[in-house]
């Protein structure tokens, strides 16, 4: 094999058992616009979430593609999906295929014209087009952005408050939410929680979007433009000093004074202390599947004295450069693992008698220890360090049983 091939040949690392999360408005119906081989991904894993009934497919066959009459077909779609769906859909979202990036469809006309003939009906585009996956505005990005176009301006602003860029809400028991209730925020709106269009719209009306994760920071900004509602860029930390300043900047955005968090920083280091003690010398393994910021994680933990070995970040969406040069400049022994290339299937040199802290890693090495974990999720603030110690400390108490992973995880059983 040559060695272009050996570095542009990517494995891809199976874990069927995880869901993946369907974002979509509340009472929309998606409609996919692509030929045929290029919906069944989509149309599998709508099957698999149990959302068959909020989809629909417009395939496009070559002479579709040559003479644009794919265009024409949109609408003559959309007037026979309102004839047979109950309830009747609020709004569209059509999805385009990367085939729209060399057929160029003219969606500002085709938005115009969708409007014009199905009066009091939303429309949006979004694309599904992995052969620009490596531009910076990620496909995530552009995905949570056209989620909240549908969303109107308003003046009334009311004390609730918009979590975005996450998939999944955060655990309950985090101290944030109490906070925000001494602050007067007395709701919190996300996306995926909304049940209804107009629980959708009413997003419109918060007085502060809260970005946990870098795919909500283009709708963010976007927001903030077309609605008036100002965001602060909040990723998950596991670094003591930076939650407390991520409350402080927060407490000043919302001119509320920030509380004396002496109790959740004591217990939070009891915490790291007694994990620390269970975790011992087992080398660490940080994964870009478990954190957002892979870097900034273990920069945390080499902080508080675990022994990280790697980090494997082929996911990482290079939000945490400066935590990465800190590694660089402080940690060289620090092993940093980038492309999910065909070395990976080798485990690219790593003892398998580690902690893997992410599936993809653990997975590869068939780590001894592992801890499940994915994109921060329900993670957040003092408790979210808290949860990540005990979770560090329940692997350690146990060895992996990757006979019983595998059958759960690659079977799909």
């Amino acid at each position: 094999m040559s060695k272009r091939v050996q570095n542009n040949l990517l494995y891809y690392i199976p874990n069927r058992s995880r869901s993946k999360t369907i974002l979509r408005i509340p009472e929309s119906h998606s409609l996919h616009i692509c030929p045929t081989a290029c919906g069944r991904r989509n149309a599998i894993r709508a099957l698999q979430n149990g959302e068959k009934e909020f989809l629909s497919f417009l395939y496009i066959g070559e002479e579709d593609a040559v003479s644009g009459q794919y265009v024409e077909n949109i609408g003559d779609a959309v007037e026979e999906l309102l004839e047979v769906l109950e309830p009747v859909p609020k709004a569209f979202v059509l999805y385009f295929n990367c085939i729209d990036d060399f057929l160029g469809t003219d969606e500002k006309a085709l938005l115009r014209e969708l409007k014009s003939r199905f009066p009091g009906l939303y429309f949006t585009v979004c694309h599904i087009n992995p052969v620009v996956a490596d531009e910076k505005i990620s496909q995530g990005m552009r995905k949570h952005n056209q989620m909240y176009g549908l969303l109107e301006y308003t003046e009334q602003k009311e004390n609730s408050l918009n979590f975005i860029g996450n998939y999944v809400s955060l655990d309950p028991e985090s101290e944030l939410f109490t906070v925000l209730k001494e602050w007067g925020i007395d709701t919190i709106r996300e996306l995926f929680t909304c049940e209804t269009f107009a629980d959708y719209q009413k997003m419109a009306s918060s007085r502060l979007n809260l970005v946990l994760m870098p795919m909500g920071q283009v709708a963010a900004q976007n927001m903030a433009a077309k609605l008036g509602i100002p965001y602060y860029d909040n990723p998950v930390s596991y670094d003591i000093k930076e939650v407390l300043q991520h409350y402080q900047d927060l407490a000043d955005l919302l001119g509320k004074p920030c509380p004396d968090f002496g109790g959740e920083i004591r217990q939070t280091l009891l915490d790291i202390i007694v994990a620390r003690e269970m975790v011992g010398d087992i080398p660490i393994v940080v994964d870009s599947s478990a954190s957002m910021r892979p870097f900034a994680l273990a920069k945390a933990l080499l902080g508080y004295g675990f022994q990280v070995k790697a980090v494997f970040a082929p996911h990482s969406p290079r939000e945490d450069a400066e935590e990465r040069q800190w590694l660089a400049d402080h940690h060289p022994q620090v092993n940093v693992i980038n492309r999910e290339g065909v070395k990976a299937v080798a485990g690219y040199g790593l003892d398998k008698e580690c902690m893997a802290i992410g599936y993809d890693c653990a997975f590869l090495l068939k780590a001894r220890y592992f801890v499940n974990m994915f994109n921060d999720e329900s993670h957040y603030g003092f408790h979210g360090i808290r949860k990540l110690m005990g979770l560090m400390g329940k692997a350690a108490a146990r060895s992996a049983d990757w006979e019983h992973l595998n059958e759960k995880k690659d079977e799909g059983k």
